[in-house]
């Protein structure tokens, strides 16, 4: 690697650095929340990380490689973990409309799926016709306090 391109990879982990420590303190774009600024460091710390390890006198090419790779992987353990974190925050939803639905007497039909969607689901009370929705952040519930009306057959 030339002197040239051992300063400019320098400047440029010092830069990503700075970057992470003014996004990390808020200050640079303070319309983000912390949670989207923390993300963002992540990114960088990922991405610095793979570029760090790489020996001295690796093409730039290859240089340029690792870090799309390093960007890539971080988003997609980014994506995987918010993926997680809402089907457990669905299924927490779930549990807590079945919990208070049978607690006030309802009988719930099976959960099914609201079509053209992963993330929400729907069920009825067998005796009443009382309607629930849910999805990973959100919960309609439509039951009544108590069940009054006996399923008629």
């Amino acid at each position: 690697m030339s002197k040239s391109a051992e300063t400019e990879l320098k400047h440029l982990k010092m830069s990503i650095r700075y970057l992470i420590g003014l996004l990390e303190e808020g200050s640079l774009v303070p319309r983000y929340d912390e949670a989207t600024r923390r993300e963002i460091g992540v990114v960088l710390q990922h991405l610095l990380h793979k570029v760090e390890g790489l020996p001295n006198g690796v093409p730039e090419n290859l240089v340029m490689g690792t870090a799309v790779r390093a960007l890539v992987e971080a988003a997609t353990d980014h994506d995987e973990t918010a993926h997680q974190e809402q089907a457990d925050a669905l299924e927490r939803q779930m549990c807590e409309a079945e919990a208070w639905a049978s607690i006030h007497g309802h009988q719930l039909e099976p959960w099914e799926q609201v079509a053209g969607s992963a993330m929400e689901y729907q069920t009825n009370c067998e005796m009443c016709g009382g309607f629930i929705y849910v999805s990973h952040n959100s919960n309609y519930n439509l039951l009544l306090e108590t069940c009054e009306r006996i399923k008629q057959e």
